[in-house]
């Protein structure tokens, strides 16, 4: 099947970037995230607050080598230990709080779970379809129209070469 309709592709394109991002949003906006840092309210022996959990109990020893790694690197010596310390750090400070966040759904229906679904992959699908290559690009010359060219190249080259021979 040909396909040549340029303006077609886009307007597909489009319309289909406006699908997948209403259901995403749709979809998104169902999530609902809470994060387990601060401070908790819990019923308990002390009649409510039972102290103040701040995450992951260790958060606070990471800061450890993570101010270590930044003295070294101010100070320009152990470059590299100074890289490894700071980035090794930083990256458990952010597996601890992406540990410590809870992602839940509110209640929604089958019904419209399905409909966004079903928008993000039609979006989606439109999206890869008004991508395809379409017919109306410059097309590719021929292994036979090459060699006419140069063919014709060489020849006007020779003619040229003639008529300065002439001339003198």
């Amino acid at each position: 099947m040909s396909r040549s309709n340029a303006t077609g592709d886009f307007l597909q394109f489009i319309i289909g970037g406006c699908l997948f991002g209403a259901g995403g949003f749709l979809l998104s906006n169902q999530v609902m995230v809470h994060s387990a840092m601060g401070l908790h309210q819990r019923g308990g022996w002390l009649g409510g607050w039972q102290g103040i959990p701040l995450g992951t109990p260790g958060m606070g020893l990471l800061m450890i080598p993570l101010g270590i790694g930044v003295c070294l690197l101010f100070a320009e010596t152990w470059t590299r230990m100074a890289n490894l310390l700071i980035w090794a750090s930083l990256a458990a400070l952010l597996v601890g709080v992406l540990n410590s966040v809870r992602i839940s759904f509110r209640p929604t229906t089958l019904w419209q779970l399905g409909v966004y679904i079903v928008m993000i992959a039609a979006g989606g699908g439109l999206m890869f379809r008004g991508l395809r290559q379409s017919n109306d690009g410059p097309k590719e010359a021929s292994s036979a129209d090459r060699d006419s060219e140069a063919l014709r190249q060489e020849i006007e080259a020779l003619r040229q070469e003639i008529r300065r021979n002439d001339r003198r």
